[in-house]
């Protein structure tokens, strides 16, 4: 069974390195962004999210657990930002390499969607990059619906 539970907070560090690592990538791929500066931008966007290296009122870090009879074995990371008109938005959904294709973002999804409503929130939305196929296919099957494309052009 996959449960949503607080991410511990003696491996924050290494959902931080990780995080960062990504969306550097994400900003340098997408929005052809200097490697230095998309670094430097997910870092100062993860220090504000987590002050502390742990979940806020604003911003909840959650460890995505595979609950099974041999014991718990954290399968990933999810971290959410609250809204104030009652809305959340993903910031990073993870599952580890070694454990996708096993349906498990699926199932993730579903049990944050669940923990939202019962907290009387109303929508929950993202951003996915267009060549993320595996993503594009776990949100599909979750419910999400396409809203808007994001675009740019270079002003070079």
């Amino acid at each position: 069974m996959i449960v949503l539970q607080d991410f511990p907070a003696d491996r924050f560090d290494e959902f931080q390195a990780v995080s960062i690592s990504e969306y550097a990538l994400d900003l340098v791929a997408n929005r052809r962004m200097d490697e230095q500066v998309a670094r430097r931008l997910a870092s100062e966007g993860l220090s504000k999210a987590f002050p502390e290296g742990k979940s806020t009122e604003q911003n909840k870090l959650l460890s995505i657990v595979n609950k099974t009879e041999a014991g718990d074995i954290a399968i990933g990371s999810l971290w959410y930002a609250l809204h104030d008109d009652g809305s959340a938005f993903i910031m990073d959904f993870m599952v580890y390499a070694d454990h996708r294709g096993k349906g498990y973002a699926s199932k993730a999804l579903e049990a944050l969607k669940s923990t939202l409503k019962a907290e009387g929130l109303t929508r929950v939305g993202l951003r996915v990059a267009p060549d993320n196929h595996a993503a594009i296919r776990a949100y599909d099957k979750a419910g999400f619906n396409v809203t808007g494309w994001n675009m740019s052009a270079d002003l070079l």
